[in-house]
This record gives C-alpha cells, structure tokens and sequence, in this order.
C-alpha cells in the first residue's frame, strides 16, 4: 500500500504552502486513477459548503480548457507558459517546518485492477484547505510524471461532463461514477486519435 501525505502550513492561510509526501511509490500510470478519485470525492464533500464544488471544479476547467490541444508540445514550451502550476499562489514543498493538519490518501494495489483509493479527512477540514489540497496533488504529479500533463486535462473536462450530463456532486455514487466516466472518455478520445494518426 502507498500513502500520500498532503499537510497544511500553520499559518497556511498566509503562506499557501503544502506539504506532500509520497510513502512508497505509485505506479505513474495510476497517478491519474488516483487523483480522479480524490478530485471526485472532495468534489462531492464540498458539495455541502454553497457553491465550493462547482468553484474548484470550474478552476480545474478553466485550466483544462486552456491546455487540451498543448497536450503533446513540447515540455520547456509548457514550463513557459505555466502549465504545471493550476494555482499560481500554491506552493507545494517536500516538507514544512511547522504543520497544523494532514489529509491522508491510501492507495492500495490489486492484481490485475486498478487501484483501491481511501481518503482520511477530517471533518472540520476548511473547504479551501480541501480544494487547495485537490489542486496540490495536481501539481506535484504534473511535476513528477509527464505523461500525466497529457492525461489531466481530458480528465478534467471528461468529469465535468459527467456532472453537467449525468449525475450531481451530491450523490455518493458521484465519487466512482465520475473517475470511470472521465476515463471511458478519455480512452475513446485517445483510441479515437489513434486511429486518425494511422490513417495519415
């Protein structure tokens, strides 16, 4: 089992610093079937707090918007116009001196399957701390993995259809429902490019 550690600066209010820390690595390719599943499930504990979900959810679009036709240029042309930073205000670090509160992520493998994927969040946890926290791990994994800049934003657009299309933040089987749906979509889109790249 892999457990990401995503931890909030005391002062975080002022700082905008997280911490994350990876214990035991995740497969790149599952960084994505990873995030997916916690974007959908703060997306549906947000749903409680006004509009807070279709803020964060709007943030991620507008970025996936802004890059979905860049997915395969080159990575210092991405650097430049700063793909990797979805909030330039947010600044995730390895480690953090003085540190208020963690949310937990628990990935556990399975042969042959994708991987289970368990959040621990505290109840009072602030809901800028759980959008900040959706947006950090984005950022450390566009950091860290290529390939996962180029999966992110069909994603992101794929889920938001869901919610638009198929089902509301509020409801439990969201927090399942979304991560597949973006990921059938995604998958015919890619299939889909594929087959048109062959034929050229």
């Amino acid at each position: 089992m892999s457990t990401i550690v995503i931890g909030f600066d005391n002062a975080f209010n002022e700082t905008s610093k997280i911490m994350i820390n990876i214990e035991s690595p995740i497969a790149e390719h599952e960084n994505i079937w990873v995030w997916d599943h916690f974007f959908s499930l703060v997306l549906n504990r947000l749903s409680d707090s006004e509009d807070k979900s279709q803020q964060l959810l709007d943030h991620m679009s507008e970025w996936a918007v802004g890059f979905a036709n860049k997915m395969y240029s080159p990575i210092n042309e991405l650097h430049a116009e700063g793909a990797f930073k979805i909030d330039k205000n947010l600044r995730v670090e390895k480690k953090i001196d003085q540190c208020d509160e963690v949310i937990m992520i628990e990935v556990s493998s399975q042969a042959d399957s994708w991987p289970t994927v368990h959040a621990k969040i505290n109840d009072d946890t602030s809901p800028e701390k759980l959008s900040s926290s959706v947006i950090a791990l984005a950022q450390y994994f566009l950091s860290n993995n290529t390939n996962f800049f180029r999966e992110l934003p069909m994603h992101v657009l794929g889920m938001r259809k869901f919610y638009n299309d198929e089902m509301s933040f509020t409801s439990e089987e969201s927090i399942s429902g979304a991560p597949a749906f973006s990921f059938n979509l995604a998958l015919k889109f890619y299939q889909d490019l594929d087959q048109k790249l062959q034929r050229q």
